[in-house]
């Protein structure tokens, strides 16, 4: 399988939960709806626990570098090869463009990352 990972930070002018919002319950349903002509396999949004205290713990016990990202977005295709057949289609590329056209309302991605990798299963679900 194919994964795409983003590690998300907000457009400057929205709040985290203005940007939460949007992510949710705009850009979570506009995913959905294209995930057959995307051949999409599985999408997950992850949020920061809010918890300030529990985060400096374990970034502090650890000696890691501060989390300074408003999210992460996960996305799976059955291959590198599936991800790209459904991008060479009108369909598929319209559906991409609306995809990035709501991107960049909430979204930064001149300060977020993504990046494509592959798997390991170490503990079955």
């Amino acid at each position: 399988m194919l994964k795409l990972t983003m590690m998300v930070k907000r457009q400057p002018h929205l709040t985290r939960e203005e940007f939460d919002r949007h992510w949710r319950d705009v850009h979570g349903p506009l995913v959905s709806s294209h995930r057959d002509v995307l051949r999409i396999k599985r999408y997950v949004q992850t949020t920061p626990l809010d918890k300030p205290e529990i985060q400096e713990a374990i970034r502090a016990g650890r000696g890691a570098l501060k989390a300074d990202f408003d999210g992460c977005a996960e996305l799976w295709w059955d291959s590198f090869e599936d991800h790209i057949a459904a991008r060479s289609t009108a369909e598929g590329l319209a559906a991409l463009r609306e995809l990035m056209i709501d991107e960049r309302k909430f979204v930064d991605l001149s300060h977020s990352q993504l990046w494509y990798g592959t798997s390991r299963e170490v503990i079955p679900a």
